[in-house]
């Protein structure tokens, strides 16, 4: 399993001395001080979702947590030691995962809490030529969290199994979905939370025996950007830019359109029905994610789909052209799942 990129920018870098006299160093990279914006949890109890099995949920007293001024710079905010590395989850590449928005579960003395936000996962492995020391890493983000004035809610203690029976109970899909990355693989998990103003970040490390698995979570509410595309827009878009670019929903690595795809493909043949005269290239395009002639395969299988679909519904095949042009040209750098997101496009092109 691999992981990346760590929540809040703050800096990590210690380097443990093993003797009874040397205290670990910690160095802090510089901060940034750009604005954020995440949300403070309030709440005084987080319920472990619906879990009403005879186990008591699990919560945890965000107000018992100290507010820390301390907590500077942008997400993830962590770097490690030196001689350690994060590589993004199920890969040994990359330097972890972000999301803008996913769920984990965090371990609270023994009891699984469930976080939503914007997240970062990694796997923590050594570089060529360094051992990897779990005390080391663990004596250095001990030492940095509470640095920062936060609190450790978890330092190794066990997950019963009726506590992990609870969580199947409530959340069957928890470790399919991803939401126990960092607390799955081992018996020796730490967490932290950290808790600004602005902010409440949690923190939390599973370590094995030659590498570490991470997520760090700032918290903040769901926010639905999702939207209609409406004739009436695209038509917009064609008339003042020559192209519309949509965001059309396939079938996850497929070309089969979902529910809200096929509506979408209704609007362009409403736009096509209104300019008898209008032709269009239809040109699907995916962000960098696996293999380049699978990806240029599939963006075309897709912009046929579209181009089909509308024949299907009565438009002239000769109004339509359909191109596949994988990733090779984005229109945002594939860096996190949101630029990839705006990758992953049909762009109705007028000829």
């Amino acid at each position: 399993m691999k992981k990346g990129n760590v929540l809040c920018a703050l800096s990590i870098a210690a380097l443990l001395a093993f003797s009874c006299k040397n205290k670990p160093k910690v160095e802090e990279a510089a901060t940034d001080t750009t604005t954020q914006t995440p949300t403070t949890a309030t709440s005084t109890e987080t319920p472990a979702d619906n879990m009403t099995t005879s186990a008591a949920p699990a919560t945890l007293d965000l107000n018992a947590i100290p507010v820390t001024d301390k907590l500077t710079g942008t997400f993830p905010y962590f770097k490690l030691p030196p001689g350690y590395h994060f590589t993004d989850p199920h890969s040994s590449s990359g330097g972890g995962k972000n999301k803008d928005y996913d769920k984990e579960y965090f371990i609270n003395h023994g009891s699984y809490v469930p976080q939503e936000g914007k997240t970062f996962k990694a796997e923590i492995e050594h570089d060529e030529g360094k051992e990897f020391s779990k005390l080391e890493l663990q004596r250095s983000f001990d030492d940095f969290i509470k640095s920062l004035n936060g609190v450790n809610i978890n330092n190794g203690e066990k997950i019963s199994s009726e506590e992990k029976a609870r969580l199947e109970k409530a959340d069957p899909n928890a470790y399919n979905d991803g939401y126990t990355y960092s607390c799955n693989n081992w018996d020796d998990i730490h967490t932290y939370v950290l808790r600004a103003k602005d902010k409440t970040v949690f923190v939390q490390v599973n370590y094995g025996g030659s590498e570490g698995y991470i997520t760090i979570l700032e918290t903040k509410p769901f926010e639905n950007k999702m939207s209609q595309t409406s004739a009436a827009v695209i038509q917009q878009e064609i008339d003042q830019n020559g192209k519309a670019v949509l965001h059309i929903n396939f079938d996850v690595d497929k070309a089969t359109l979902l529910p809200d795809g096929e509506k979408a493909v209704k609007e362009i043949q409403q736009v096509l029905n209104n300019n008898a005269q209008l032709k269009l290239s239809i040109q699907g395009h995916t962000d960098d994610t696996g293999n380049k002639v699978h990806n240029k395969q599939l963006s075309l299988d897709r912009a046929n789909t579209v181009k089909n679909t509308l024949v299907s519904a009565g438009i002239s095949g000769n109004r339509l052209t359909a191109n596949g042009f994988g990733a090779e040209r984005p229109i945002a750098a594939n860096d996190t799942e949101e630029n990839k997101a705006k990758n992953r496009r049909v762009e109705l092109v007028k000829i």
